[in-house]
């Protein structure tokens, strides 16, 4: 086959995957435009005798590609798209085919990690994505967020203390009620393939998971903070309206309260990390007896982040 991007004025040969069916051939052409614009791909078969004077056209759309990328805001942890083999999300339940051909074709994603709990699951169920498995990894201590919504409300939110204080608290707990960390890890460490995790929000159980990934790796404390804060930006929106929608007839001393919840501050990942510190006396020590990996998975995570 032959391809022109120009109306015609050159063609270039591009080696394309083919299958002989009864009457002609199906073949696949994938081609990243160097830049978001409107194009025409022109393609046009080549036999012994030359070009063929049949001429089929593709108009299509290159749309610029964010920091995150779709209603499920994926990206990548600790790299670009072109770059990630781990990749971070919302919950996928809103998920639309073309974006659910993006995670499975052009990121190549073949295991998907859900740390929702078994009532996040029911409530937002997520679709079947051909040619990826789902590993569920249910957080040990789900029964204390059981409609933790419903206390973030005008009169009942100030009652979590000062903002910031109970989302420290939260943080330090993962390090004892969230084995889930060391399994996630350890499934990706031996599979060595393309990854998402998730959970609802895709900021404090997959900011923590990633995190530790992160310094697992190698990245310093500052490239694992970057990424982690990285959330409020790529869901900058979202937690605009959430705020507006929870903060009605909150004081603003409840607002601040609020938005504690919303945010992913450094505050949080550092209690997390401080934690760890004063349970196993180093995050080294943590990685071999808390998340219990061995020096060949750690290896494996290290090139699987690059």
């Amino acid at each position: 086959m032959e391809f022109s991007l120009d109306g015609g004025a050159s063609w270039t040969p591009y080696p394309t995957a083919a299958v002989d069916k009864r009457r002609g051939v199906n073949w696949s052409f994938v081609y990243t435009p160097p830049q978001p614009g409107r194009y025409l791909l022109q393609a046009r078969p080549v036999t012994a005798a030359g070009p063929s004077c049949l001429v089929a056209g593709f108009p299509f759309e290159a749309l610029p590609l964010g920091s995150s990328f779709g209603s499920a805001r994926i990206r990548g942890v600790g790299a670009t798209y072109a770059d990630a083999r781990v990749f971070r999300s919302r919950e996928l339940a809103g998920l639309t085919p073309e974006e659910a051909a993006f995670m499975a074709q052009s990121l190549g994603i073949r295991t998907i990690y859900d740390l929702r709990t078994a009532a996040e699951v029911a409530a937002r169920p997520e679709p079947f994505l051909l040619g990826t498995k789902t590993v569920a990894l249910t957080p040990s201590a789900e029964g204390r967020q059981k409609d933790a919504e419903k206390r973030l409300v005008a009169g009942v939110i100030e009652k979590y203390g000062q903002p910031e204080e109970r989302m420290r608290a939260n943080y330090r707990k993962y390090v004892a009620e969230y084995p889930l960390v060391g399994q996630a890890l350890r499934s990706m460490a031996a599979e060595r393939r393309p990854a998402l995790v998730h959970c609802v929000n895709g900021k404090d159980r997959t900011g923590v998971l990633c995190a530790t990934l992160l310094r697992v790796a190698g990245a310093t404390e500052a490239e694992v903070m970057e990424d982690y804060l990285r959330v409020n930006n790529d869901h900058a929106d979202l937690i605009a309206a959430e705020a507006q929608r929870l903060g009605a007839g909150m004081t603003a001393h409840e607002r601040d309260c609020l938005m504690s919840f919303l945010e992913a501050r450094p505050s949080y990942l550092q209690a997390y990390f401080d934690e760890v510190d004063r349970r196993y006396g180093s995050f080294d020590a943590y990685v071999r007896e808390g998340l219990h990996l061995t020096p060949e998975a750690i290896e494996q995570l290290r090139a699987l982040v690059g």
